[in-house]
């Protein structure tokens, strides 16, 4: 069993990763976390044992790599789920927006995305961007870590993309960038500072 800032030695901390496998009907399965990617058992705060599905090992989406920077490597400590204490990272993007340990720093007013002006690099970015707009509540669905101004000014974040492409800073998926007019600028929902 593995715990929080245990040294990586030996386990995949970095490099190619999928996003999930196909079930059945051909749908993506997503929800690989951090341990999966590694292919290693972690336990967490409250004694929840979680070995690494065999079907997922090499994968990781959004969350799980959120986790494995700020949880494995920063050891900020991780929830097996659900996690309204804020003291621990839940493993869904929906339940970070409110629940993750830190500070909002600007979050959208229902119309407009964050203007966002006091980002800070590591600043967790939540994004709406695969919910629909007309539906009555906004869901969070993607989370990225801000990594500052590009070379040509341009604010960009990493995060493991809804492709089948692991976590990359390339344009995969959509343009890493919070300006201009693609879908993470238009659908940034809130910043976090842990």
């Amino acid at each position: 069993m593995t715990t929080a800032a245990t040294p990586a030695t030996g386990k995949q901390v970095m490099g190619k990763a999928g996003y999930g496998y196909l079930d059945p009907q051909g749908y993506r399965y997503e929800g690989a976390d951090f341990h999966e990617y590694m292919n290693l058992g972690w336990t967490f705060p409250d004694d929840t044992y979680t070995g690494p599905s065999s079907k997922q090992v090499g994968n990781l989406d959004c969350s799980g790599y959120t986790r494995m920077v700020y949880g494995y490597h920063m050891g900020v400590p991780l929830a097996a789920g659900e996690d309204t204490s804020k003291t621990r990272i839940p493993r869904k993007s929906r339940h970070m927006v409110d629940y993750t340990p830190g500070t909002r720093i600007d979050q959208t007013d229902g119309t407009n995305p964050p203007t966002a002006q006091q980002l800070q690099p590591g600043d967790l970015l939540l994004f709406n961007a695969d919910s629909g707009d007309d539906t009555a509540t906004v869901t969070v669905d993607h989370v990225g870590i801000y990594l500052g101004v590009d070379t040509t000014g341009k604010r960009r974040f990493l995060s493991s993309r809804k492709t089948g492409n692991g976590p990359t800073m390339s344009d995969l998926g959509g343009a890493s960038l919070l300006d201009g007019t693609g879908t993470y600028a238009k659908k940034l929902h809130t910043v976090h500072r842990i």
